[in-house]
């Protein structure tokens, strides 16, 4: 038979994967023999041995777990050489992903809407931005929403007589090089800006909730104590509200 470069790289694609497999077997088959063990078929059985009892059973419980993870092992190489087996395994997780998501942003949407009194439309869309903001700050998405609430009422392009753009209220002058981004206007990478900017006002405030908001609404250096503990207040309430509302899902 003429051997080709097909057949020289088709033989080691088929060896690639077992090398590593027959290097821990060799000894693995030593133990065994050791112990008076041996294979038929599938199975271990156990012959006449010549160790202590505790020895012995130690001995021989390694052997079986090494032998039966080296047998998966042949089988899961087997089944992933398999191109199409190895596409589906791997796009599945992604699409469980997706949906547990989409759940997720639903549940919360559900719950913003019926606390705060905006359409599901709405709180659906502000309910995506504001989870995703929250998980990559390690913030609350229930205070997050409630932040949103209380600066715009969600809405998208909402300007204040100070220079403040969008959903969280962000002065670029302020925070636009902060949050690395100058399309502040965006009311997706809006929100996504104001959670970075409490986090960081958070961890100013050494994990302080009360101060950082206060810090948020009138600036960290401003003595504006009435105008803060107002601010409190609203966002108090409104997360007082989205607790509510979780409760009553919780007895339905």
């Amino acid at each position: 038979m003429v051997t080709t470069a097909k057949t020289v790289a088709d033989n080691r694609s088929k060896t690639a994967g077992t090398g590593w497999q027959h290097s821990v077997l060799q000894p693995v088959l030593r133990l065994m023999l050791l112990l008076g063990l041996s294979l038929k078929g599938n199975r271990i059985v156990f012959a006449a041995r010549c160790l202590p009892n505790s020895i012995y059973w130690s001995l021989a419980g390694v052997a079986a777990m090494v032998f039966g993870l080296l047998t998966v092992s042949f089988t899961i190489s087997n089944v992933i050489a398999n191109k199409k087996v190895v596409e589906y395994a791997l796009a599945k997780p992604a699409t469980v992903g997706r949906l547990m998501r989409q759940t997720e942003v639903a549940h919360f949407g559900n719950k913003v809407s019926n606390a705060f009194g905006i359409s599901d439309q709405v709180a659906e869309e502000f309910a995506d931005w504001i989870i995703e903001a929250s998980e990559r700050q390690e913030l609350a998405p229930e205070l997050l929403a409630s932040l949103v609430l209380t600066e715009s009422s969600f809405r998208k392009s909402v300007r204040s007589n100070v220079g403040a753009v969008g959903p969280a209220q962000i002065r670029p002058d302020y925070w636009g090089d902060f949050c690395g981004d100058s399309e502040l206007t965006d009311p997706e990478i809006n929100v996504y800006c104001g959670a970075q900017v409490l986090s960081h006002l958070l961890e100013r405030c050494d994990g302080d909730q009360g101060c950082a908001l206060a810090a948020y609404n009138v600036g960290p250096y401003a003595d504006r104590q009435a105008a803060a503990e107002r601010y409190l207040k609203k966002i108090d309430r409104y997360l007082t509200s989205l607790e509510k509302q979780a409760a009553v899902k919780q007895t339905l």
